[in-house]
């Protein structure tokens, strides 16, 4: 089964998405220290690019919230279909696209991107023109919040890499989901995102990611980025 095949199954019968509605409290971490730090004023008009919103609910927060205007896209058709009924603002415009594809917005267009555990899915290739619709379209004052797999410290990922690898880099087919995931050490993510962008902060953090009965401990990072472009 295909990441896109399984995602639109997990919104119609779900097994590891949460049902909460409310954004995580990570997210809710990092518009506090943007406000502490005086980087962005959230209530200024700003837009927002949520990269892989799923239902839309991070999305939807920033809408209602700061009357942001909130672009928010997913490549689950059943995921849009589902946040379209649950979230509903004039402010707000649930897609079905693809973070690999080109980005039909405008250059310098966007001031706050949200990647929260969604390229993680990405292939080298759809990630490298990522990387450069994200840097195109975002402005030189603008900032990324990400959250994505680590690496450091997580046996089980380590494992999975050991004996179901995938075909790229430090990916793995998922023995009972069958969806292909990469994990990322510290040193690898700054290779790969610096070129585009400044890493100001990075912490990685253990969660918790439920299948079936039982929850898997997983490890994360939290990146807060800003656009490297004058």
């Amino acid at each position: 089964m295909d990441n896109e095949k399984f995602w639109d199954s997990e919104y119609v019968d779900s097994r590891l998405i949460t049902q909460s509605v409310k954004p995580q409290k990570d997210f809710f971490r990092f518009l506090a220290w943007m406000k502490k730090n005086n980087n962005m004023d959230l209530y200024g008009n700003i837009s927002v690019l949520d990269l892989g919103c799923g239902v839309g609910r991070n999305a939807y927060y920033m809408a209602g919230q700061y009357s942001a205007e909130v672009f928010a896209w997913d490549f689950s058709e059943q995921a849009i279909t589902k946040g379209k009924k649950l979230f509903q603002h004039k402010k707000l415009k649930l897609e079905k696209r693809d973070m690999m594809k080109t980005f039909p917005l405008e250059d310098n267009s966007i001031d706050l991107i949200l990647d929260i555990t969604a390229s993680n899915a990405l292939n080298e290739k759809g990630r490298a023109n990522y990387l450069k619709e994200m840097y195109r379209v975002l402005k030189p004052t603008g900032y990324i919040y990400l959250r994505t797999l680590a690496k450091e410290g997580d046996k089980n990922a380590k494992c999975l890499i050991k004996h179901f690898s995938g075909k790229e880099y430090d990916t793995y087919i998922h023995p009972e989901l069958g969806i292909t995931e990469r994990v990322f050490s510290g040193p690898d993510f700054k290779q790969i995102y610096e070129p585009y962008f400044t890493v100001i902060r990075m912490l990685r953090k253990s969660g918790y990611q439920r299948f079936g009965k039982q929850n898997y401990k997983r490890n994360y990072w939290n990146v807060y980025l800003k656009a490297k472009k004058k």
